[in-house]
């Protein structure tokens, strides 16, 4: 019996479970541990989904886009047609994505190339350069917000266009007939995400 009794008071646990106090503030730390466990698990999950709808909008606009193009080629749309007819696809898909997500698109031809923006950066954080034939036009400050700013060729073909916004470089080279691309990023849990064409 003696060993059974000096077992008991050597072991803390034993006595924290006898102790009604000791049991409470067990029971509370448990409670607590679980309510912060699952505060840090949905807010995990709430930011991946966050990126998951990023990446499937992507995708979306991607296929949407070259949908819209494929629709003015087999129209036959002329070139000012085929202008009127990305403005309005670009208006309405950006009322539908909302404020929250800056993004651009390019569209045009090797002739004449447009580049519209709807973002929530300052505007001279961001340039556009045209590349014909490696040399590099200067960068282009894109100012206005919303509306479409048009690059022409002068002297050759549009190789590629390079965006630059905040730094980071986003090139695309343009092949014959009609191009559509973009840069879509958020920032989700203080990261930034960009999903782009290519």
């Amino acid at each position: 019996m003696d060993s059974k009794k000096e077992n008991a008071r050597s072991n803390p646990f034993v006595l924290l479970i006898k102790n009604r106090r000791a049991q409470f503030f067990l029971i509370a730390a448990v409670v607590i541990i679980v309510v912060v466990v699952s505060i840090v698990t949905i807010s995990n999950y709430t930011e991946k989904r966050d990126v998951v709808k990023l990446y499937d909008l992507g995708q979306e606009l991607g296929i949407e886009g070259q949908n819209v193009l494929d629709y003015g080629t087999y129209s036959e749309l002329n070139e000012e047609q085929m202008k009127v007819l990305m403005d309005s696809f670009i208006k309405n898909y950006v009322s539908y994505l909302g404020n929250d997500k800056n993004i651009y698109f390019v569209y045009g031809n090797k002739q004449k190339i447009n580049v519209a923006g709807y973002q929530e950066i300052m505007p001279e954080q961001v340039c556009i350069k045209t590349i014909i034939l490696e040399n590099v036009s200067s960068c282009t400050p894109y100012l206005t917000v919303g509306q479409a700013q048009e690059f022409a060729s002068t002297g050759g073909d549009i190789d590629r266009v390079v965006i630059r916004i905040a730094e980071t470089e986003y090139e695309f080279a343009l092949s014959a007939g009609e191009n559509f691309y973009f840069v879509i990023w958020q920032n989700i849990g203080g990261e930034k995400y960009v999903i782009n064409s290519s």
